[in-house]
């Protein structure tokens, strides 16, 4: 069956080289066309997508299709309308003293086609974003949907009707998407979990495709000692509740030093209480996508309390699968299972500690985050983190909002991934730089002169350069 997918997969691959090959590079306005294109159908489709994903996730909020999904990415495309011509200008560059006269300039130009494998849990937003910004660069594209949204994926479908020769549509499990990442395409692009995401990049690695990695990791707040502890709780609140928390960069846990350490839990215990009276069967907040992501979150609060960690509120009814709340997990230590590994849920691991420089060194001592979130006004703080600290994205007094910023680019660092998209950065890393030194008449004598290893131009070069 691998054989057979494979095969398939080829030849798809193979009708869209050949269609790039027969026109490999397309103007601003072939470009801009495709994009607007793609635009237009995602605003027709909106009500067809909304109520998809609640099909899919058995009770999507509209505020997380709409706001998560679809608004980010139709602000996004007209983005790249409105910039696109801008970022295909050739850049002019300095050729040197050592070949004046020579020009030199750097052209983006297209890749060729690029392979895109999406989540299930922003399935508009995060196939169609890496799929705008491979067109927008010139190339092809193939895109692998998630298996686990495929009433989205319907919907998806019927919008690429009118972009086919540009894009091709490849469903399928993980047999589909393990013979996809074999294909010699000329990027892969890939949004998912750091270990699946290590397995994509030993799979392009045997044909040398470079790659770009969107992972995820434990994105960490860290709770200063000045922090405004009502507006913190509601930032991360939101950012933990939305999607029910199925979003790479949602806050994964609190660091909070030992002054705000009882405030930050009161405040975030009002607020949830004020804001999800009904908790796990709240309106505002959606399921998670299937039973298994549900045991397996569960499984992380029965570890925690296992292990002497203080559960609220207490564990979720059985009785609603798929429904999940928001759970403090209070004073968790290294051992428990909800410290280890990205959390992907409304689970909010609590720890104190005696000061924001602690805290700090906590995140620097693990593996490189997706996103950060410090809550302070201290003008040296944010300083220092913003310089020092290393993860992929910074947001201040927020959370999961710079993911929105059109005009920034969005990428990991370390086990958080790979690559920029997003603004400018996303257009560079799907295009490929080329370099042009531009030589003309009046530089043949150089030519003639370095074949012959002349000494007077040894001698001229010696005495200009090696000062």
């Amino acid at each position: 069956m691998q054989v057979e997918q494979l095969s398939e997969l080829n030849k798809q691959l193979m009708a869209l080289q050949v269609a790039f090959s027969q026109q490999p590079y397309q103007d601003t306005q072939t470009r801009v066309k495709l994009l607007k294109t793609l635009q237009q159908a995602l605003v027709a489709h909106q009500d067809e997508l909304v109520a998809a994903a609640r099909s899919d996730f058995n009770g999507r909020t509209e505020f997380d299709s709409v706001f998560g999904d679809i608004i980010p990415t139709v602000n996004a495309l007209k983005y790249m309308c409105g910039h696109l011509k801008g970022w295909m200008k050739p850049q002019k560059r300095s050729a040197g003293m050592m070949l004046w006269p020579s020009k030199a300039s750097v052209h983006y130009v297209p890749k060729g086609v690029v392979g895109v494998i999406s989540p299930w849990n922003y399935p508009i937003q995060l196939a169609l974003l890496p799929v705008a910004t491979a067109l927008a660069a010139g190339n092809r594209v193939m895109l692998k949907l998630s298996e686990f949204t495929p009433q989205v994926n319907q919907v998806i479908k019927k919008m690429f009707v009118g972009l086919c020769e540009h894009c091709v549509i490849v469903e399928g499990d993980h047999h589909v998407a393990n013979a996809f990442s074999q294909l010699k395409f000329d990027h892969l692009f890939f949004t998912g979990a750091t270990e699946i995401g290590k397995k994509v990049m030993a799979s392009a690695a045997q044909n040398l495709v470079p790659v770009t990695l969107e992972l995820g990791g434990k994105s960490p707040v860290i709770i200063a000692d000045d922090a405004d502890l009502k507006h913190a709780a509601k930032a991360i609140l939101f950012g933990k509740l939305l999607n029910c928390g199925q979003i790479c960069v949602a806050p994964d846990y609190v660091v909070v030093t030992k002054p705000q350490f009882e405030g930050l839990i009161k405040e975030l215990k009002a607020q949830y209480t004020l804001n999800y009276p009904n908790k796990e069967h709240d309106e505002k907040i959606s399921s998670i996508i299937n039973s298994r992501q549900f045991a397996r979150l569960n499984e992380l609060l029965v570890d925690a309390k296992s292990k002497g960690a203080t559960i609220w509120p207490s564990l979720p009814s059985q009785d609603a699968p798929q429904r999940m709340g928001l759970h403090l997990v209070i004073n968790p230590s290294s051992s428990m299972q909800v410290m280890q590994s990205e959390i992907f849920g409304p689970i909010l691991p609590i720890m104190v500690v005696d000061n924001v420089d602690e805290a700090i060194q906590y995140v620097e001592l693990h593996e490189r985050p997706l996103a950060t979130y410090l809550f302070s006004d201290d003008t040296s703080l944010i300083n220092k983190v913003s310089k020092t600290l290393r993860t992929g994205t910074l947001a201040i007094n927020e959370t999961v909002l710079q993911v929105t910023a059109e005009d920034i680019p969005f990428g990991g660092v370390g086990h958080s991934g790979m690559g920029q998209y997003h603004a400018k950065e996303g257009f560079i890393q799907l295009s490929h730089a080329k370099s042009i030194l531009h030589s003309n008449k009046k530089t043949r004598l150089r030519t003639h002169l370095m074949l012959k290893q002349s000494k007077v131009l040894t001698y001229l070069v010696k005495k200009l350069m090696l000062k």
